[in-house]
């Protein structure tokens, strides 16, 4: 298996910021207002602070040992083949959020148009993002480019007509800043962390980079730091316009209605509305297959997946199945209320196996700390990992929910511990 390593540094970064600056910022900021008022802005750089300091032990993994399915096989390499196998299923099962994002691009569309269907949109925007990816990353990255452009222009048409606008006052009085007190607050800054969240997956095109070890950390790190720049700006506009009660728990897109003049507004709508979903969707067939390729040739899963096209370097079976996985619920008509939940209640777990892998690294592969590109002394990589580990956000699971987590997490042990044998315990990609 060989990937083209044809992705430069804003290839890289545009994918990361797509990923980051998706669906969060259009829904989670009326959550955040409703949480904790005037302090939002305060609350998106709080966010912010706890993604970096969990994406900064991945960058720096990223800057040593960069790989195709890079997260996979950090696990993989520092933690024993098991459990890395074991990160990479508790992974795969949130791919299918890949739907919520079709169905979101759908109801944008459909507020637009509404005689569109919107499952066949939702569908039929997964359909046209597997074909992009089935011709290359690279045409992926190409897109991914111009509508990261569209999406920023389309926020900061949010900021020049509605900064003006802005009530100053109420940003500077205590008493309009935590409603619901210091909980509440961090309560927000745990929330707004989805929307600030989602740079590290790019370390599962570490194979595809022509420059991993320099342009993996800085694109991660750099894409978080840019949204939370614009998210910050963003929120002032979104809480500062208008009256608490008309902006707490609402979209932005209903702050844009009231902001913009009805022409811009359909703008802001496609290029900021549209386009958010778009590039999440785009990202995500651009890196979720990278690590189940491995995988397969590690032989936890059927090597037959793991067919690389020729002549677009791309792994058309598997992107199929990710295609397939978002599609299938959607045009069943499926409730993914659980599927979500099972999805949130993992994320604790597959957050922590890279980060422990990132510890172990100077101890157990000295050798690969040492010539790490990003320059990081041990002690300081471990505080950065208890300090990520802290910032880990949690999730609202019922007992249904978790009980789905509990078999889910049962069933990937024993496969584990079926398929362990016969696994490379120290292949290295």
């Amino acid at each position: 298996m060989k990937l083209q390593r044809s992705l430069g540094f804003w290839d890289v970064y545009a994918i990361a910021l797509g990923q980051v600056i998706g669906s969060g910022i259009m829904v989670l900021v009326g959550i955040g207002i409703e949480l904790t008022a005037y302090a939002i802005p305060l609350a998106f750089l709080v966010s912010a602070g706890l993604s970096l300091l969990k994406q900064w032990p991945i960058a720096f993994l990223g800057s040593a040992m960069p790989a195709t399915g890079g997260l996979y096989v950090y696990c993989k390499r520092l933690l024993g083949p098991r459990l890395g196998f074991f990160y990479l299923a508790l992974l795969l099962i949130t791919h299918i959020l890949i739907a919520l994002f079709a169905l979101g691009f759908a109801q944008y569309a459909k507020a637009l148009w509404p005689e569109v269907p919107e499952r066949g949109v939702a569908v039929a925007i997964l359909g046209l993002f597997f074909l992009v990816n089935l011709f290359g990353v690279r045409l992926a990255a190409f897109l991914q480019r111009i509508m990261i452009v569209v999406l920023v222009l389309g926020l900061l048409t949010l900021l020049v007509f509605g900064w003006g606008q802005v009530r100053f006052e109420p940003f500077l009085d205590p008493a309009q800043l935590f409603p619901q007190g210091l909980y509440g607050f961090a309560l927000a800054c745990v929330i707004l962390s989805f929307a600030t969240g989602g740079a590290q997956f790019i370390s599962e095109l570490g194979g595809e980079m022509a420059n991993p070890e320099r342009d993996l950390p800085r694109a991660m790190l750099g894409a978080t730091l840019t949204a939370a720049v614009l998210f910050t700006l963003v929120s002032v506009v979104a809480v500062g316009v208008l009256p608490l009660e008309q902006t707490a728990g609402q979209s932005l897109a209903e702050v844009a209605r009231a902001i913009l003049p009805a022409p811009v507004y359909l703008a802001f709508i496609v290029g900021a509305g549209l386009f958010a979903l778009a590039t999440s969707i785009n990202a995500t067939f651009s890196w979720a297959t990278k690590a189940v390729l491995i995988a397969c040739e590690d032989g936890w899963l059927p090597k037959s997946l793991a067919v690389v096209n020729p002549r677009f370097g791309t792994p058309h079976r598997l992107l199929l199945g990710l295609f397939l996985l978002g599609a299938t619920p959607i045009a069943l008509g499926w409730e993914l209320r659980y599927i979500i939940m099972l999805g949130g209640g993992l994320v604790f777990i597959y957050d922590t196996l890279p980060l422990l892998a990132a510890f172990l690294l100077p101890k157990r592969l000295p050798e690969v700390f040492a010539g790490a590109a990003m320059r990081l002394s041990a002690p300081r990589l471990r505080l950065l990992v208890v300090l990520g580990q802290a910032a880990l956000s949690f999730s609202d699971v019922d007992a249904v929910g978790w009980a789905l987590v509990l078999s889910y997490l049962v069933f990937v042990g024993l496969y584990v511990r079926r398929g362990a044998q016969g696994v490379p315990p120290n292949e290295i990609h």
